[in-house]
């Protein structure tokens, strides 16, 4: 699964920076951002959890979880890429050890 970076920018001096539009569910899926897919269905569900009982409340608080999860990890691995973008170096992972624990 491929992870879209964006395009960012540094805000000039006296510039004011733009919030990024939230999109619907419907916009997100038309989007096709998997990321921004994961984050309307995280306010769909959240919006709709005051309406639930029982065993539905649940299963929503499951899937939130699980979802809150994936979007983290997503936006863990974009900031990591940033970063090497930024320092122009790909970073290579270390040759694993079992010796040095």
């Amino acid at each position: 699964m491929a992870v879209k970076r964006s395009h960012v920018r540094v805000v000039a001096p006296g510039e004011q920076a733009v919030p990024a539009k939230v999109l619907s569910l419907n916009e997100a899926i038309e989007s096709g951002d998997y990321l921004e897919i994961l984050r309307a269905q995280r306010r769909d569900i959240v919006s709709s959890l005051p309406d639930e009982r029982g065993p539905a409340k649940a299963a929503l608080h499951r899937q939130l979880a699980l979802i809150s999860k994936e979007i983290q990890a997503l936006e863990a691995r974009g900031a990591q890429a940033a970063r090497e973008d930024a320092e122009g170096v790909a970073v290579d992972d270390e040759a694993w050890d079992a010796e040095a624990l």
